[in-house]
Formats: structure tokens, C-alpha cells, sequence
């Protein structure tokens, strides 16, 4: 479920002009007494537990930028489109940060080679570096529970980047975020 929740949240990044809020229910939910899933946080009477649903609410909430930025392949937005082989995705450029930061959701069974090529750089200096944060479960339905609460969490690493693309491979089942700073010391 966590997977298609990111999917879904790059199509509310993407039309961030109309799309103005968002909320996700239920938040808590008992280990013994619950209606549906999926919820964020799951307790006992004396443990709690964050879900993978609650790291990628958390990755979009740390990861949000101030504005939208195309993002496309051959031409069309990353919608999970035919012919765009699971992929989802969204940027944006975080001026505090000076960062651009793109997210991408691979809800297919096998990993993907992306190519990343930032565009119009000039307004923003070159890039200096970035890290890639990831958050995978081989089992769609696996999830944390009170017993193993970090079975599923996000895992960030330094990414090496020069000049203004970028070559990865972004595992199956498999959703992360870019980041790509544009100043020195970021």
C-alpha cells in the first residue's frame, strides 16, 4: 500500500497549484481493535509502531520544495503511463535548501534505469552534490510491526553527481527521492 500511496502523492506534487490539501485517515490504530487498512501508527497497550505508509508521508513532508518543476519522459508527465514501465514521479526545487529534489516510484516487479537531466541551470548555479533516499520492501503486503518496527524504513546514501545529469537504477517496488544541491556546503 505504501508504494501506491507515493505513486499517488507524485500526482498531488505535480498539480500542486490546484491541489492545496491533502489528509490521510485513520492515523492510530490498536494491534487488537482496528476497522481497515492501512493507518500510519499502530499501538498496543504499551508499544507503538510507524508503518512504511508513515515513512513515505514523512519523505514527502522532509522533501517538499516551494516550486514544482516539469518532470517528464518522451515528452509526457510520469504518470505510471503506458509505455512508462511503473514509473512515477514528480520535482521540485527547495529554495531554502537550494535543492532540486525529485521523487520517483517504481511500482513495477523489476528495477528501472533512470536518467535524470537537469534543465536550465543557470538560474541556480551547478550542481555540488546530493543524496538518494530509499524506502523498499520486497513483499508488497510486509509491513512493520510492534515485534520488528524497522523491518521497512527509509535508507538515505550520498550520491555522487557531476555536471547536470544523472544515472541510476531504482530497485522494484521501490520508492526515492533525489536530491541534488546547487550550492557549495549544502
Amino acid at each position: 500500500a505504501s508504494l501506491l500511496e507515493a505513486a499517488f502523492m507524485t500526482g498531488l506534487e505535480r498539480n500542486a497549484d490546484i491541489v492545496h490539501m491533502a489528509t490521510y485517515a485513520p492515523l492510530f490504530a490498536h494491534v487488537e481493535g482496528w476497522q481497515w487498512r492501512p493507518d500510519l501508527i499502530w499501538f498496543d497497550n504499551l508499544r507503538s509502531v510507524r508503518t512504511a505508509s508513515y515513512y513515505v508521508q514523512q519523505m514527502y513532508a522532509h522533501n517538499r520544495g516551494t516550486h514544482v518543476l516539469p518532470l517528464t519522459m518522451s515528452g509526457k508527465p510520469v504518470t505510471g503511463a503506458e509505455g512508462q514501465d511503473g514509473l512515477f514521479a514528480s520535482a521540485v526545487w527547495d529554495e531554502t535548501n537550494q535543492a532540486f529534489i525529485v521523487k520517483v516510484a517504481n511500482t513495477s516487479g523489476f528495477p528501472r534505469s533512470i536518467s535524470l537531466v537537469i534543465q536550465g541551470m543557470k538560474k541556480y548555479g551547478p550542481i555540488t552534490g546530493g543524496s538518494r533516499i530509499t524506502l523498499h520492501s520486497d513483499d508488497p503486503d510486509k509491513d512493520n510491526t510492534l515485534d520488528l518496527p524497522e523491518a521497512i524504513r527509509p535508507v538515505e546514501d550520498p550520491l555522487t553527481v557531476t555536471g547536470n545529469s544523472f544515472q541510476t537504477k531504482i530497485g522494484a517496488k521501490t520508492f526515492a527521492i533525489y536530491k541534488f544541491f546547487s550550492k557549495p556546503g549544502k
